[in-house]
């Protein structure tokens, strides 16, 4: 399933569920198109269980499918049943603009890739209780930094996960670190709704540019010598499980 969580990360990031000029399909009433959350809920499905639609509406086979989004040309609609199982997939080609969309997103991913490695810029800031930040003060702990905004739907996906990487590390030598580009006021009001366990600094968007950020969320993990070991743009399931590898290997050393 790595191409579809792949491709899921696309249908996030630029919020696909339609395009123009697609075909358009008369799908069994009681079918409904599936969110990325409700489709995540339902990775027990098989493949092999669904049904494939190509771009012309027409039934093509697993194969076909998976040649189709292994091109990066094209994305899917997951559609479910009344009892909200995942059974069918209709393929859908990006627009001219999705794509150049895309590409730039793979070209900030690859100068993000470049900085693994770096050392991390520094800089000092408050977070919402009022306690000050320095990052250069911060070496000799593993630092994970968290670029996010409220109206980033990917961004709000993932905290939970993300709060349990908090918990896992509790007392140890990780400090988590949440730069939004929000004010102070919009970020009390949502988190009074929403946990989020990292220490969030409201208000982020100068710590944003100074780290070059071009796509939420993004994540950035800082090794005990102050030098970035992980950097990367965009959602995926496979995210919180790389914050949780990184920062446990770093620890180690």
């Amino acid at each position: 399933m790595k191409k579809t969580v792949f491709l899921l990360l696309f249908l996030t990031w630029f919020g696909i569920h339609t395009a123009q000029g697609q075909v358009k399909i008369e799908f069994p009433k009681e079918w409904k198109v599936l969110s990325m959350k409700e489709v995540m809920e339902n990775q027990n499905f098989s493949p092999n269980d669904l049904i494939y639609y190509g771009p012309n509406g027409k039934i093509i086979d697993q194969k076909k499918a998976a040649k189709l989004l292994s091109s990066q040309k094209y994305f899917q609609d997951f559609y479910g049943n009344k009892k909200g199982k995942v059974v069918a997939m209709h393929i859908k080609a990006f627009s001219k603009a999705q794509l150049q969309s895309i590409q730039k997103f793979k070209e900030d991913q690859k100068a993000l890739a470049a900085l693994v490695g770096t050392p991390a810029n520094t800089f000092k800031t408050v977070d919402m209780e009022g306690e000050g930040i320095d990052i250069s003060a911060l070496k000799g702990s593993v630092i994970a930094v968290n670029f996010w905004f409220i109206g980033c739907k990917p961004c709000i996906l993932e905290m939970p996960e993300l709060n349990e990487i908090v918990e896992k590390y509790e007392g140890q030598a990780v400090k988590f670190v949440a730069v939004a580009l929000d004010k102070k006021s919009p970020l009390e009001g949502f988190l009074a709704e929403k946990a989020f366990e990292y220490d969030i600094v409201p208000d982020g968007r100068s710590i944003a540019e100074l780290y070059g950020i071009q796509g939420y969320p993004t994540h950035c993990i800082i090794d005990k010598e102050g030098n970035i070991q992980y950097f990367k743009s965009g959602y995926s399931s496979n995210t919180a499980k790389e914050v949780d590898a990184k920062i446990n290997e770093l620890l180690k050393k």
